[in-house]
Order: structure tokens, then sequence, then C-alpha cells
């Protein structure tokens, strides 16, 4: 019990830091790689979630998927490299398949003069 309240310490102060959780509307590139990711890799896991078009997390996994939507957006917008991604995504959500979706998405990262440094 005291690991699951720690684990969601944890996810709920990284939410909190979280700039572009759920709030990437404007984010059309952004939006449009994760899409794509979620057909080209899919399945998309991540935890106990399965990412796909248009994804709405469960309640229960509201702070997961923010912190994954965060991650993955910092990935994007060049605030972290390739290899830090896939660190703290297996960090944060271990287990093979959930490291093979990481791959996946990474691998259908465009180069990163095609890629903003902002949404906006």
């Amino acid at each position: 019990m005291k690991s699951s309240m720690g684990w969601v310490a944890a996810l709920a102060v990284l939410a909190g830091c979280a700039p572009d959780q759920f709030n990437n509307r404007e984010a059309t590139g952004f939006n449009g790689f994760v899409d794509k990711a979620t057909v080209e890799c899919a399945p998309l896991y991540v935890g106990p979630m399965i990412i796909t078009r248009n994804y709405e997390p469960p309640n229960y996994a509201t702070a997961q998927y923010g912190v994954w939507l965060d991650q993955t957006s910092n990935l994007y917008y060049k605030r972290q490299s390739p290899e830090a991604y896939l660190q703290n995504i297996g960090n944060l959500f271990p287990g093979d398949r959930n490291m093979a979706s990481a791959q996946c998405l990474v691998s259908k990262l465009p180069p990163p003069d095609q890629r903003p440094s902002s949404p906006r």
C-alpha cells in the first residue's frame, strides 16, 4: 500500500508540472504525431492503457495519461532526447510491452528540423 501511495504521489507531482497536459489543442503537429503513432505502433501500451486515436483516459488513469502526454510532448518539442524519453518512460511505466511501444513511438518521430520547439 505504501508503494502505491508513493507512485500516486509521484504522478500527482509530475502531472502538476505538466504544462502540455491536456492543453495541446493548438499543437496540431504534435497531435498528428501522436495520432500517427497510435496507428503505426498499435497497440500503443502505456501502463494499463492502450492509447488510440482521440484517446480519452478513464478516470483511474487520468494522471498516468497526463504524465505520458507531457513526456511525449517534451520529446516531440525537443525538450528531451529520445534516450531520456525512453529512460523516463521505462521508469514510469515499466515492462516490455510499454518499452516496445515507446521505442516504436520514438521511431516515428520526425527529424528535429521538422519539429517546432513549442506548440505555438
